[in-house]
């Protein structure tokens, strides 16, 4: 088929998982965008007008399309729109299953037959190509789909890619750098190996930093459904030229955006002022953020208090309240609501001054400053060498997923981040009983 392009300029977008059917958690129940306004099929709608308005030559889905198999109906329903809205403007939309639509996405591409626009690449776990051509550019598209839920082999272990003319992506679903895995492990080697221009995968929701020279990694999630799925989340926007990738953007238009807000309280001069300060704080936030005018009908936050201030007993309680109350906050047109607030403040006393304290505040404090000390220091080893055992079995929840566990420096890094969690809460506990018998 051949799609339609721009100028001397071919675009494709690529999705990451849409999960049809599903929608997001922790929306306040009087808010005025209900949760199906910021549901994956409302990021959907934006994505098909996206690809319409761009002219792109087609659009790329890297699997779990469709939440399960109980959401055959409303899934088709939105996937069917989509396909004959892009098939009306002559966009293609080519797709892989993954674990979670195995059995429901073929079912899907069934009832789409009579549309030619839709295209399941690798159903059945065997390697298909489609090509794609456009604006004298060509784009060569290697996909495989989940034969069955669970796959504990590599996709890649006996495949064998030949060359074709112009650019060739590969377009999978699968669990990258795990070793053992039910979700088609794949090493980044083979990957590499395989001779493709590039890889667009799906399974893992934190989007990788892509570019055109390096353009392997997780598409991420097309909207995010929780707040662990925090930051800017949407398609990409893929750009060939003279048979070779030029630009590789990420397009932010989920509707819904989660986002992790740090206020510093140190300057906080009187504690009824806070939802004041707060405010401040939310409002140079979204102009940061969004000072191109463009960005989601709402964000989520989770707010987190630190700094150091008098007000360590009082700004636990400021913050519990907050959640009570701040489920709805205009800013710039956008709808905001705290998901979540935490105090980690500390008391207006320097660490090393705590540390000589001969009690546990002063033993936590101690500990609390090895955090800041050389990474070579043998105290600091010693202490993230017994954290990191004792953290080990929650470093493979979906909140530390798309951080490769082998890189010891990101693994390192997040070790660090939980221990000055824990510990400053722990100290700002300390301290308050410590105020309140004094």
């Amino acid at each position: 088929m051949e799609a339609k392009g721009t100028g001397h300029v071919m675009k494709i977008l690529a999705v990451g998982d849409i999960h049809l059917g599903r929608l997001p958690s922790r929306i306040p129940e009087d808010f005025p965008r209900q949760a199906r306004d910021l549901s994956p099929e409302a990021a959907w709608r934006r994505t098909v007008d996206l690809a319409i308005g761009e002219k792109v030559a087609a659009v790329l889905l890297a699997g779990d399309v469709i939440e399960s198999e109980k959401d055959f109906f409303e899934g088709y329903r939105a996937l069917k729109q989509g396909v004959d809205r892009l098939a009306d403007a002559g966009v293609e939309v080519l797709a892989v299953a993954g674990n979670h639509d195995v059995e429901v996405l073929p079912r899907l591409a069934r009832a789409l037959a009579d549309q030619p626009a839709f295209t399941l690449l690798g159903e059945g776990g065997v390697w298909q190509t489609h090509t794609l051509k456009s604006s004298g550019e060509q784009v060569t598209i290697r996909g495989w789909s989940f034969p069955r839920k669970h796959v504990s082999n590599s996709p890649l272990a006996d495949a064998s890619f030949e060359r074709d003319a112009g650019l060739t992506l590969g377009l999978l679903h699968c669990d990258l750098d795990q070793r053992r895995s039910d979700y088609a492990p794949v090493m980044r080697r083979e990957l590499d190996a395989a001779g493709l221009d590039g890889w667009l995968l799906g399974h893992v929701h934190k989007p990788h930093e892509l570019k055109p020279d390096s353009l392997c990694g997780y598409l991420g999630c097309l909207s995010g459904m929780d707040p662990g799925e925090h930051g800017a989340r949407g398609p990409w926007m893929l750009t060939v030229a003279g048979g070779h990738l030029g630009d590789v953007e990420q397009i932010p238009i989920a509707p819904l955006r989660w986002e992790r807000l740090s206020v510093d309280v140190s300057e906080l001069d009187d504690i009824g002022k806070i939802e004041e300060f707060l405010l401040e704080k939310m409002a140079q936030h979204d102009a940061s953020l969004f000072a191109s005018g463009n960005g989601p009908d709402a964000v989520g936050l989770r707010v987190q208090f630190t700094g150091q201030t008098r007000y360590v007993r009082e700004i636990p309680d400021s913050a519990r309240q907050l959640v009570e109350t701040a489920n709805h906050i205009e800013i710039s047109g956008r709808h905001y609501f705290i998901e979540h607030c935490e105090a980690l403040v500390r008391p207006r006393t320097d660490l090393a001054e705590l540390a000589t304290r001969n009690d546990p505040l002063g033993l936590l404090a101690g500990k609390l400053l090895l955090l800041d000390q050389p990474r070579e220091d043998p105290e600091r080893q010693a202490l993230l060498k017994t954290a990191t055992a004792s953290f080990r079995s929650t470093l493979y929840e979906s909140r530390w997923r798309g951080v490769e566990s082998n890189d010891e420096e990101l693994l390192e890094a997040q070790v660090v981040e939980r221990l000055r969690r824990t510990g400053t809460a722990s100290l700002q506990t300390l301290w308050a009983q410590r105020e309140s018998a004094g």
